[in-house]
């Protein structure tokens, strides 16, 4: 039989619609009808996600891998050979995507932060003669905040280069207010490529370009950065009080403000909630994501929607240990609400979080394959790691489809 017919046979025997599993396996419902008449050959992680979704127990799997010649890790416990689920080391490693493939993308990710750091950190000033107008950069400076928020963090790092070499010699208040977005892109990026040293500097440079352009806007960002890194270093109620401190700077100059300025306040705000909750300050964070997500309403989705709001209450919940109001946060808006691929994965990594908290290490499982779809990029980050690390402990015998697989592409070895 084939795996497309296998497909059919397991959604059926389970009484689901082509539209109820594309649902929970975030696979079109086209796509779906494609792959079971055998018009599309799926790539591994979506069989992982519909095995998932099916509650295959890894047989759905194992179908497409002997019907593609995938060779299954088996291993021997107390004398049986036990067939594993979904760890395919083999297939893993050929596709670029075990630990050989990560220590590729590794290398790749040290370079390219290694020539943010010299454009941000040059040997030498750049000549006067060489300064250009950053309005000259104003396209490619909206095509880097798309990258960022499609979290193409690799691709973004080689962009930010040259925009951050322009940035260095920026005068004059509309070309200092650009230059400062191109340092909270690179402080963002280099946060996400987990390069916080280097993501410092860019946050102290943005700073500095925002203060010296006057804009609104500009100086909400560049202060959020500082947040970000705060929490890097674990000094959550300095950048509680960071938060506190600039929105009752910045509120009264809020009422004429663009909307773009308006999601820059509602990001701030976001962020600063984490921070509360970290310090057990329940009533700052809820106050910060309330009046978040009123800013949130007057700015572009893209920069900072309702749906980006709905996240940071699923991380304010899991960190305030309330795993069940993280999952009723969650239940509250549709993930296609969240119009950027980096908000929609830190949706499902933020619901893995409260399933493992919950003990609901399948649900938890699923949550975080849908969110590696959405942005793999994201796979890699110290929070999601850590849950991936936690569900091998609750785990060790890896009974979880996929467990083991996802561990090895997100590097993460106990």
């Amino acid at each position: 039989m084939t795996f497309g017919r296998q497909l059919r046979h397991w959604r059926q025997q389970r009484g689901m619609s082509l539209a109820a599993l594309a649902r929970e396996s975030y696979v079109s419902k086209g796509y779906l009808s494609r792959v079971e008449r055998d018009l599309r050959r799926p790539q591994r992680r979506i069989v992982e996600l519909l095995d998932a979704a099916l509650y295959a127990d890894g047989e759905l799997f194992a179908a497409w891998a002997s019907e593609h010649e995938v060779p299954i890790l088996e291993r021997t416990a107390g004398g049986d050979t036990t067939k594993r689920r979904l760890f395919i080391k083999s297939a893993a490693l050929a596709s670029g995507l075990g630990l050989s493939g990560e220590h590729v993308r590794a290398d790749q990710r040290e370079a390219q932060v290694a020539l943010l750091r010299d454009a941000l950190i040059p040997d030498s000033p750049t000549s006067a003669d060489a300064r250009e107008p950053m309005v000259n950069y104003s396209r490619a400076i909206a095509i880097a905040r798309r990258d960022f928020a499609a979290a193409r963090y690799e691709l973004l790092a080689d962009k930010l280069v040259p925009l951050t070499t322009a940035a260095r010699n920026a005068s004059g208040p509309e070309n200092l207010a650009l230059a400062a977005q191109v340092y909270h892109l690179a402080a963002r990026t280099l946060i996400k490529l987990s390069a916080t040293p280097y993501a410092w500097t860019a946050a102290h440079l943005g700073e500095r370009a925002a203060s010296a352009s006057g804009d609104i806007g500009a100086m909400l960002q560049a202060r959020r950065n500082l947040v970000s890194l705060l929490h890097r270093v674990g000094d959550y109620g300095k950048a509680r009080d960071l938060v506190t401190a600039t929105a009752e700077t910045m509120r009264p100059y809020l009422a004429s403000a663009r909307p773009a300025t308006w999601g820059a306040y509602a990001a701030l705000l976001s962020t600063g909630a984490i921070a509360a909750a970290y310090v057990d300050d329940r009533e700052n964070a809820s106050d910060m994501l309330n009046e978040a997500g009123h800013a949130a309403n007057r700015a572009p989705a893209l920069l900072c929607g309702p749906g980006h709001v709905a996240t940071y209450w699923i991380g304010v919940s899991v960190i305030l240990g309330d795993a069940g109001t993280a999952i009723h946060h969650a239940d509250r808006i549709a993930p296609g609400q969240i119009p950027t691929a980096e908000r929609r994965a830190s949706y499902y990594t933020g619901m893995a979080q409260a399933y493992t908290m919950w003990g609901k290490i399948d649900q938890a499982l699923r949550a975080l394959l849908i969110a590696e779809k959405i942005a793999p990029a994201e796979l890699t980050r110290f929070g999601t790691r850590q849950t991936i690390a936690d569900l091998l402990t609750r785990d060790p015998k890896s009974r979880l489809s996929g467990l083991r697989a996802l561990a090895h592409r997100a590097a993460v070895i106990l």
